[in-house]
C-alpha cells in the first residue's frame, strides 16, 4: 500500500434486488421484505446471512427457529469466514466461501415460512 492509497479486497452484492429474486422467503423472514432503509444501500448476500440468524435467535416463532436456527448461523459463520478471507487477502478463498454460502441459502429457501400476501379490499365509490 502506499503512503495515500490504501488497497482493499471486499465482496459485494452486485444486483441487490436479484437477492429478493433468489430467496424471496428469507427475504421476509429477515427483513419483512424490505430490502433497503430510507437513506441506506440495498442490502445484499451478506447482510442476509447476518440478519436472518439475528432474526431467527431474536424473534423468529418457535417452529421457524428450529426449522432454520442451526443453517443459519452456519450461513452467518461462513459470511464472518469470508470476510476474514477478504482481509487476509485471499480472494480465491473468498470466492469459494461465497458459492458455499449462496448454496446455503438455496437450501434453507424452501425451508422458511412462505410470505402473507395481502389483498386489499376494493375501494367503494361514495
Amino acid at each position: 500500500m502506499g503512503r495515500n492509497l490504501q488497497i482493499r479486497v471486499t465482496a459485494t452484492t452486485f444486483r441487490p434486488e436479484d437477492v429478493a429474486r433468489d430467496w424471496p422467503r428469507l427475504v421476509h423472514l429477515a427483513w419483512r421484505g424490505e430490502q433497503a432503509l430510507p437513506g441506506a444501500a440495498p442490502r445484499g448476500v451478506l447482510e442476509l446471512a447476518r440478519d436472518l440468524a439475528d432474526v431467527l435467535r431474536l424473534e423468529a416463532p418457535p417452529e421457524v427457529r428450529r426449522a432454520l436456527e442451526a443453517d443459519a448461523a452456519r450461513a452467518q459463520a461462513l459470511a464472518d469466514e469470508l470476510d476474514a478471507a477478504l482481509a487476509d487477502w485471499n480472494p480465491a478463498r473468498a470466492n469459494a466461501l461465497s458459492e458455499r454460502l449462496e448454496a446455503l441459502l438455496d437450501e434453507l429457501e424452501p425451508l422458511a415460512p412462505e410470505a402473507p400476501f395481502i389483498v386489499s379490499r376494493p375501494r367503494t365509490k361514495l
